[in-house]
């Protein structure tokens, strides 16, 4: 409950180029836990908990209990009955009062002059909806690239010393990276491109159009950078805030290009800024709701919802097209934590393969003859021998059917052996492997009994009905779970 408040301080406030709100929202999700397990309350109750400590948590932080109610629906409480809502929207409202009281109703994000939709203007959301998604499946990718690299360096210093050293690198030649960028986003809603270029490096001067379009490039493509390096360096803190400085970047980019290629159009960069950044925020985060309600609530602007809207639809069906999952979800993913949204996933990824082995059949070895083979069908109401050697490696399968015509010749017995009845099964399955790359396995091969093996040890056969059985099983817990 303060652990990422202290950590996330020290790293934003030492030039760490992440946002606050990741950290924040745990904080809140750690308190409604806290006190959930405090009145013993169940699955149920206290998930909903932890959602009203998100909503509660965002709603303080911007100001904003409609974008801290759609964002906790939205990404963490999928699920949930509509009467749920009421406790998380009391709660987003709870956070907005206290931060009312405590510090005032200041608009974070303000602007002179929005303009209103306007029909002609259409083409140019969707094609920045389009610009936003490329852009924030950009993001995605490199933040797991990065993820990657720094994983494989863990272990060692060099994670903090690389992340350092280039973030520092960065900041230097690019003074608007420091931070979560916010003062760089107001600049950029009042047109002052001034204070954004004096602070390039060295003082030097970002004069024309051209000169602040690469600049404007370049902060966009080096906040990407700045943000994953600093949480590969170890900071704490999230992607929120940088999502938002990329879209401000693009959009105000977007519309100083559009302005300036004598089509004759005379954009108003402060909307096209604001509807950027929305379009950014749910392609990263693949919330589309949040996008809108947030960029719209902490701007005071309603009047932007169309555009906002198109955009933000926009980049999340370009991003989705190409990554289902967003980045959080994505990481939990790749440590097996999670296993998707829906309840089928989730119930086969509890399945652990090796409590699936089933051990009762009946093994034979390689060097037994036929005579021998037919006794031990004759004990056995299974179809299906592994063929094991002496040292309990797995050397093949033998079903019923490779031997029911021969059962009967007993003038075979002698001279037949199992080795030469013996084939290869589909495929073999290892003890380490996962559910998911079991079923692909069972999918492929029409097979319903596979042999798991640990290295080329046989440890027991995993049949397919067996799987559905325990799955069944498991589906309906977590429907009851849900349910109470």
């Amino acid at each position: 409950m303060y652990s990422h408040v202290v950590t996330s301080g020290l790293t934003v406030g030492f030039g760490g180029s992440v946002g606050l709100e990741s950290p924040i929202v745990v904080t809140g999700s750690a308190i409604g836990s806290n006190l959930g397990m405090l009145f013993h309350f169940n699955y149920r109750e206290r998930t909903l908990l932890i959602g009203c400590g998100v909503a509660a948590a965002i709603s303080s932080l911007f100001n904003a209990p409609i974008a801290g109610f759609v964002f906790t629906l939205e990404i963490l409480l999928l699920e949930l009955a509509v009467s749920s809502f009421i406790p998380v929207l009391l709660a987003s409202v709870a956070g907005a009062i206290t931060t009312s009281a405590l510090a005032g109703t200041e608009v974070i994000f303000s602007s002179e002059r929005i303009d209103p939709f306007r029909l002609d203007q259409i083409h140019l959301f969707l094609l920045l909806g389009a610009a936003t998604g490329i852009i924030s499946l950009f993001f995605i990718r490199v933040s797991n690239y990065s993820r990657r690299w720094f994983t494989g360096l863990q272990g060692s210093t060099r994670p903090f010393l690389y992340g350092g050293i280039l973030l520092g690198l960065c900041i230097f030649v690019f003074p608007p990276l420091y931070g979560e960028g916010y003062s760089t986003i107001r600049a950029l809603l009042l047109n002052d491109m001034d204070v954004i270029a004096d602070q390039s490096f060295f003082g030097l001067k970002v004069q024309g159009t051209t000169a602040i379009l690469l600049y404007l490039v370049a902060l966009l493509l080096l906040k990407v950078l700045a943000a994953n390096l600093t949480q590969g360096a170890g900071g704490n803190g999230g992607m929120f805030a940088p999502s938002l400085f990329v879209g401000a970047a693009a959009g105000y980019a977007f519309a100083l290009l559009v302005n300036n290629i004598g089509l004759g159009y005379h954009l108003n960069l402060a909307t096209f800024t604001l509807v950027a950044m929305a379009g950014v925020l749910c392609g990263v985060n693949h919330a589309p709701l949040t996008g809108v309600f947030f960029i719209a609530e902490i701007t005071s602007g309603y009047e932007l919802m169309i555009p906002l809207v198109i955009v933000a639809a926009i980049s999340y069906v370009t991003v989705k097209y190409f990554e289902p999952h967003p980045m959080p979800v994505r990481q939990l993913m790749d440590k097996g934590l999670f296993a998707g949204y829906d309840s089928d996933s989730r119930a086969i990824s509890k399945l652990d393969i090796t409590k699936l082995i089933e051990q009762d059949f009946q093994t034979v070895q390689p060097n037994m003859n036929l005579g021998q083979l037919v006794e031990v069908v004759s004990h056995c109401s299974r179809n299906l021998f592994p063929v094991v050697d002496e040292e309990g490696a797995f050397r093949g399968i033998i079903t019923l059917d490779d031997i029911r015509t021969l059962m009967f010749k007993p003038e075979r017995y002698a001279d037949t052996y199992v080795s030469q009845l013996m084939h290869a099964p589909p495929t073999v399955l290892q003890k380490q492997e996962g559910m998911d790359p079991a079923m692909k396995k069972f999918d492929e091969t029409g097979a319903w009994n596979l042999p798991v093996l640990d290295g080329d040890k046989y440890l027991g056969i995993i049949s397919k009905s067996r799987i559905f059985g325990v799955y069944r099983k498991l589906l309906s817990e977590e429907s009851t779970r849900l349910e109470l």
